[in-house]
């Protein structure tokens, strides 16, 4: 299977959204939708190489940055390196993970991409009372009424990390997906730059790498925020039952994490096929 991948922005919101109608179906508005989250998609899949290819040649001509890929290019990427401490020099960074480290230069980060996920939960409280309708046992027959209650609790997290594609990484010449979380994170490699806190360390951080790595610099991810389909786990139930009282919760959570990696592995195999073009 090959499919579509569409790298926004696009030169001209309108044409590109257009164009997409006119290869895919559908109307201009529902095209912008995924443009506007200003995020890499993979709006179709077909079998034929030159029906994707056509398409490609067309959405160029609107001014879109358009790609063909195949299926297994999604399952094959750079592996992603957790990063629990860092180390600064003028040729790039030291990384490193909970059993091994990487060297990173400077002249080697394809992508830099600071990100945020949202996660979150939903839980539906339902409270059903049983209760004697008085009217009807005056009138002999005493039938069980009901009274339900119901209530919605949300909550909302966010969480910030940056990615950093290495398209080697020493000892084994290996590419990468580095991963550096703000919380959590050994800030000790900022040295007399270090502060009390994760959040500042964090933003020195991201300064120190967007000056080196320069137009390698991409902050769509962070942008985008909630805008990313969120990855659902499965909803959780429980039910309490206490005299005539019953409570019902059904608790929905998700997260968009999952979605950001993925989206970053977008970018990264568009910046590969620019490489290539």
């Amino acid at each position: 299977m090959y499919g579509l991948l569409v790298v926004p922005p696009p030169a001209d919101l309108a044409i590109a959204a257009h164009a997409l109608a006119r290869a895919l179906g559908g109307t201009a508005y529902d095209h912008r939708q995924p443009l506007l989250r200003n995020l890499p998609f993979v709006p179709v899949w077909q079998p034929s190489a030159v029906t994707v290819q056509a398409m490609v040649g067309a959405l160029r001509a609107a001014g879109l940055a358009a790609f063909a890929i195949g299926r297994a290019a999604l399952d094959v990427g750079p592996t992603v390196f957790e990063v629990r401490s860092f180390a600064l020099s003028r040729e790039g960074l030291s990384v490193h993970g909970r059993s091994e480290s990487r060297r990173v230069a400077w002249t080697d980060i394809g992508l830099a991409l600071p990100c945020r996920a949202d996660s979150g939960q939903r839980a539906t409280i339902t409270t059903t009372t049983k209760k004697q309708s008085l009217a009807r046992m005056a009138m002999g027959v005493p039938v069980a009424g009901k009274t339900v209650e119901t209530e919605t609790e949300r909550s909302l997290d966010h969480s910030f990390f940056c990615l950093l594609w290495a398209r080697r990484s020493e000892p084994d010449g290996a590419e990468l997906l580095v991963r550096l979380e703000c919380e959590g994170l050994d800030y000790a490699g900022l040295g007399a730059h270090m502060t009390g806190s994760s959040t500042a360390n964090y933003l020195a951080l991201l300064r120190i790498i967007q000056a080196q790595v320069g137009a390698a610099w991409d902050p769509r991810l962070e942008r985008a925020g909630g805008k990313v389909a969120p990855v659902a786990a499965p909803s959780v139930s429980s039910r309490q039952v206490a005299g005539k009282t019953t409570t019902e919760t059904v608790a929905i959570s998700w997260d968009t994490a999952g979605a950001i990696i993925q989206a970053a592995r977008l970018l990264v195999i568009a910046q590969r096929l620019r490489g290539l073009g």
